[in-house]
């Protein structure tokens, strides 16, 4: 299985990506906006150049900024990132089955959100399916602008 070694560097405003070990002739250089572009990208990228699947080969990631190698330091944080946000799902999910079975058990949203450390107006967002994103802001649907009688939810 064939390997390519993909280093990211910052060019400017640019995120610059350089693939060694392609075939000869192809040319691997692409650079990017925003850095979560670089790992969601450059795998398709790779495939295209060498017209394979992503799954036929791997890639070794390589970080240098400054002209210094960060490798090992970014490499920890993108698998922590990971597993925070794993984690994260998984406290929804659990979250949810609790407050289901105490509301089976006939709990009161108060007392739940003592349990679970949210407020009983929280509790009851989450019961009733419009638990949304925790964001506050303008409801979907108002258009550009709220009437002044009007309150921002």
């Amino acid at each position: 299985m064939p390997d390519y070694t993909v280093t990211v560097t910052r060019d400017e405003d640019l995120w610059a990506v350089s693939i060694a070990g392609l075939p000869k002739g192809t040319v691997g250089a692409v650079d990017y906006v925003d850095f979560d572009e670089v790992r969601q990208e450059v795998p398709e990228f790779i495939a295209d150049l060498t017209r394979s699947d992503p799954g036929d080969f791997t890639i070794t990631w390589r970080y240098e900024f400054g002209g210094k190698d960060v490798t090992e330091d970014v490499l920890q944080v993108i698998d922590a990132e990971a597993r925070f946000v794993e984690a994260m799902a998984e406290h929804e999910r659990s979250r949810a089955r609790a407050l289901e079975a105490m509301r089976e058990a006939g709990l009161s949203q108060r007392s739940m959100g003592e349990v679970v450390h949210l407020s009983h107006q929280r509790v009851q967002q989450l019961l009733s399916g419009s638990g949304g994103s925790g964001r506050r802001g303008r409801k979907p649907g108002r258009g550009n602008a709220a009437r002044e009688s009007e309150p921002v939810v």
